[in-house]
């Protein structure tokens, strides 16, 4: 879905910001320096995640000021997966960090206010740091995924975040976004949706590169493996120029393949 008004986009924005901020609050509130060091952690991973929190709390504030009285306000959140230990959580966070830097990174081109522009890359870039921090010095996996991050749009976005959303205020603005049924993929390719995968293909993103991979008898053909983080949709589409909002039956699935230093880390080519 396109959205846009500058406000809109800024609603979605803050929706999402909403959503880490409390995210980092609750994980932080649960777990105590002890609890990151009973893990095998130093201490300094859990001060760095305090000040990750103190961030996002920061994006909240500035969204919120530049909308006033009008400014979604936070939603309930089921983080159970995420703060079911100290290691879900910091996993949890590199991936819904590197939505964030998905999120705004397919709204660029719909900004059109130049401040809204500098705002937006301003959070991105610090977005982008703190997921590379979370996955190699945190994780010891790989700081980026390749040479070019993955743009999402608008309800790409919103159906990873509408997953961890229980209930929003009835007073909270209407965004013009949908929420995609989720899509998971077996190891073996096996797709599981409330969708129907009749006359579905899968398109995988990463990147700058993506194609689509036919489904047949409820399993994807020949899905490669690419390298970091990077998303799949289950589309009736055939051709991947023509996959769109309106075609997409389910997902995103969040995709994540770490990769040692010793290996190349070419752009993907599939």
């Amino acid at each position: 879905a396109l959205i846009p008004v500058s406000s809109d986009i800024l609603q979605y924005a803050l929706t999402l910001e909403n959503l880490e901020n409390a995210f980092y609050s609750m994980g932080l509130a649960k777990f105590a320096q002890s609890d990151f060091e009973n893990a095998g952690y130093p201490d300094w991973v859990r001060n760095r995640i305090v000040q990750i929190g103190g961030h996002e709390a920061q994006h909240v504030a500035l969204l919120s000021g530049a909308l006033g009285s009008a400014a979604t306000q936070p939603c309930t959140y089921n983080f159970d997966a995420a703060m079911a230990d100290v290691n879900a959580f910091i996993g949890y966070a590199t991936l819904i960090e590197n939505v964030g830097v998905s999120a705004y990174l397919g709204a660029a081109s719909s900004i059109t206010e130049p401040a809204y522009v500098t705002v937006a890359g301003s959070i991105l870039t610090t977005e982008a740091r703190h997921q590379g921090w979370l996955s190699s010095s945190v994780s010891k996996n790989q700081p980026w995924s390749g040479p070019e991050d993955t743009p999402l749009d608008f309800d790409e976005v919103y159906t990873i975040a509408a997953e961890f959303i229980s209930s929003c205020p009835s007073t909270n603005p209407t965004l013009p976004v949908q929420a995609f049924p989720a899509l998971t993929i077996g190891t073996d390719g096996t797709i599981t949706t409330t969708a129907s995968t009749a006359n579905t293909y899968v398109q995988l993103v990463s990147g700058l590169d993506s194609n689509v991979f036919p489904v047949v008898n409820g399993k994807v053909q020949g899905l490669p493996q690419p390298q970091g983080i990077s998303y799949a949709v289950l589309t009736t589409s055939s051709t991947n120029s023509g996959v769109s909002d309106s075609n997409i039956v389910a997902g995103p699935m969040i995709l994540n393949n770490p990769f040692t230093s010793k290996v190349p880390n070419p752009a993907p080519n599939f």
